[in-house]
């Protein structure tokens, strides 16, 4: 067939696609409301309820509880990914992007700890966090250290930093979360900023080193 042949879109199946992908987004944004109201073990039930449909109209869009919390978590890290990208391109430095990237991350997770565990509880959840984080930081290692990214492929010396890096944030930060005193005790920006000198230039041990505190 020419490409002059081709039937004309069917302005009905256009119109129905766009609604769905509205209403979609509909029910993530009452999921993510509902989960971050009751908690991270609420129901399909109390998530319908809390959006006021049927639990039958999450599953036409979602067909399970994976599916609708991957979407949750999916929503979190373009969210996230968003304010990365806006924050290395307002770095000035390796270490200014790398306390950026985890304050956004820190500051995401403490805006709704619940809707953070929900989205982390199914092993595709923690892939997508992971996975985003680990890139951000491999690309922001290879900016400013070039020769970690002379190996050939994509597992390089950056890759490899870049994967022990989001393991020590999230541990770091899945502890500072789960406490809510602690939270209270330790702000974002001094947490951020710890761990953003621990990881690129460690502990100092010699005792000269100042006691982080808040900035002004």
């Amino acid at each position: 067939m020419k490409i002059s042949e081709r039937p004309t879109p069917d302005g009905r199946n256009t119109r129905w696609a766009a609604h769905r992908r509205q209403r979609r987004s509909e029910l993530i944004r009452a999921a993510r409301a509902a989960v971050h109201t009751i908690g991270p073990d609420v129901s399909m039930e109390e998530i319908a309820s809390h959006a006021g449909t049927s639990k039958s109209v999450f599953y036409r869009y979602f067909e399970d509880k994976r599916g609708l919390q991957h979407a949750v978590a999916q929503g979190s890290i373009d969210f996230m990914e968003a304010e990365l990208k806006k924050a290395g391109k307002s770095a000035t430095s390796a270490q200014d992007g790398l306390f950026t990237m985890v304050l956004s991350y820190l500051r995401l997770a403490d805006s709704s700890p619940n809707v953070y565990n929900f989205s982390i509880a199914i092993p595709t959840g923690m892939a997508i966090i992971t996975e985003n984080l680990a890139r951000f930081l491999q690309r922001s290692v290879e900016n400013v250290l070039p020769e970690y990214q002379g190996e050939s492929g994509n597992k390089n010396l950056a890759y490899y930093w870049a994967t022990a890096a989001v393991g020590f944030v999230r541990a770091a930060g899945e502890s500072w979360i789960a406490d809510p005193q602690q939270r209270q005790q330790l702000s974002a920006d001094v947490l951020a900023r710890s761990i953003s000198d621990w990881l690129l230039t460690g502990i100092d041990t010699t005792g000269t080193t100042n006691t982080p505190h808040e900035e002004p």
